[in-house]
């Protein structure tokens, strides 16, 4: 059965972003959105998220994506709602470069859930470990419940996105571009840990470094994290993964154009 979420229309739980929050992007390589969606909307994306993970025996913890190719509701309603493939197109902004925007294309999304005594996440850019040959990547990072600080939130470092690739951190032995880089904190201060309440969102640049600590709160960090890539993108292997070296254009059948429409 179609859950209650899914059957109205999306524009009434979904936003679009506005100028100011276009701008506050591109100045700094991340923005908050309150209230992105409503607050029964991450409510409804909960309860079918747990319910899903229940039904399949998996565990809250492990990253499964629910949007495609399952396209379980209403997750696969949000990503690809016009709304908010429009949002993407407009924050990536390749229009400003080349005259006329480029589609935005599914690259992967995740529920997920951070228990209580887990750790935090190495700081790092996302494009850099993906194998994007150029800028646009985005990921948006939704809150199902209230997030607070001693939850171990992410953290940014404003305006580092325009340093580009800093190099991958993801392999044995490396812990991470703050002790890469030593003096990179003080050129780019790391904000503090960003507050959610349920439908708030962040979305960041994929040269954005960030990062996020141990959850030390007494509940479970529930989240919905999903990217969107310009369909001009080049990958590794033609695949979302963290390694290789050929790129080519990822395929319409595992991450197909969502805005505008084909």
């Amino acid at each position: 059965m179609p859950s209650a979420a899914a059957s109205l229309d999306i524009a009434t739980h979904v936003r679009a972003v506005t100028d100011a929050e276009v701008a506050f992007y591109h100045e700094h390589g991340w923005v908050k959105l309150p209230r992105l969606t409503t607050p029964e909307f991450a409510a409804e994306l909960l309860r079918v998220g747990r319910e899903w993970h229940e039904r399949n025996g998996k565990q809250e913890t492990q990253w499964n994506a629910l949007a495609m190719p399952g396209r379980i509701e209403p997750y696969h309603a949000l990503m690809f709602s016009d709304v908010m493939g429009r949002n993407a197109q407009r924050l990536v902004d390749r229009k400003r470069l080349s005259g006329v925007d480029v589609p935005m294309r599914y690259r992967v999304d995740h529920f997920v859930s951070k228990p209580p005594g887990s750790g935090g996440a190495t700081y790092h850019q996302d494009s850099v470990e993906h194998g994007t040959d150029r800028a646009g990547e985005l990921q948006f990072w939704l809150a199902l419940a209230e997030v607070t600080a001693d939850m171990g939130p992410m953290r940014f470092m404003s305006g580092v996105h325009r340093e580009g690739s800093l190099g991958s951190v993801f392999r044995e032995g490396d812990d991470g571009l703050l002790n890469r880089y030593p003096l990179l904190e003080k050129l780019y201060p790391l904000t503090p840990p960003i507050e959610y309440q349920p439908g708030d969102a962040t979305v960041h640049h994929g040269y954005m470094v960030h990062g996020s600590g141990p959850n030390l709160g007494d509940r479970p960090r529930m989240s919905y994290i999903f990217s969107y890539t310009p369909a001009d993108t080049r990958w590794w292997h033609g695949k979302v993964a963290n390694s290789g070296s050929e790129r080519i254009a990822l395929g319409d059948e595992s991450n197909p154009i969502v805005y505008p429409k084909p």
